[in-house]
């Protein structure tokens, strides 16, 4: 075999194997498609039907329901038949030339909860950190510290037992992360009438600032 055309050979099995999965996603379709049906349980068929029908979001894909669809901002929702609520949206880091994804899901009872996933489509879909992009969200992010120290309190004697949970709302526009707090939603009405007072919010921004988000303080929807 010719020389030269043994190393175009080789280049050409390096480039189409290993090599351009280090590659950033350059579309929308890409991040969609590349998650196991382990990491978002929509499945893969499901998942190509509706890219096939153009990413229709007026359809019902078997009760899955692509409920926004946004290429250019690299946004998307999808709601399952369980009503469990698929988000995945994207930044660019690294000078703008590479991609931070991001894909959250989110469980509806009583009160919706989320977990969240950073991923780095260059470095091979490497899983990050949460911690390394997002700051630890505790009970007293939403709590007035001068109101409960007036009351010689704190947010643990307020509420007992209070677990943290909390759903994020990833950006369609924009960069920041909507974080609420909906373990408040678990209280009941005299419960939550209570603790109100000692409220600064019930939501926060998680911040887009040098490749990494921070708190904003903490408010009210509609505020």
């Amino acid at each position: 075999m010719n020389q030269w055309l043994f190393k175009i050979i080789i280049f050409t099995l390096f480039m189409s194997s290993g090599f351009l999965k280090s590659l950033p996603a350059q579309s929308l379709q890409e991040v969609f498609m590349h998650f196991s049906e382990q990491e978002m349980k929509i499945p893969l068929h499901i998942r190509q039907k509706m890219l096939d029908n153009k990413a229709n979001t007026l359809l019902n894909y078997d009760d899955y329901k692509l409920n926004i669809y946004d290429k250019r901002n690299m946004f998307l929702r999808v709601t399952t038949p369980t009503e469990t609520i698929y988000e995945i949206a994207a930044w660019k880091i690294h000078n703008k030339k590479e991609l931070l994804v991001a894909l959250c899901e989110t469980h509806c009872g009583i009160s919706c909860y989320s977990t969240i996933q950073f991923f780095l489509p260059a470095n091979d879909w490497q899983l990050q950190p949460t911690e390394n992009y997002i700051p630890e969200l505790t009970v007293e992010d939403i709590f007035n510290e001068k109101k409960l120290e007036k009351n010689y309190l704190t947010p643990y004697n307020v509420i007992k037992d209070f677990k943290i949970k909390t759903q994020f709302l990833l950006p369609q526009t924009g960069h920041d992360i909507i974080v609420v707090f909906t373990c408040l939603d678990e209280l009941d009405k005299s419960e939550y009438q209570r603790i109100h007072k000692y409220l600064d919010g019930v939501m926060l921004d998680l911040i887009w600032e040098k490749e990494t988000f921070i708190k904003s303080k903490s408010y009210f929807s509609g505020n």
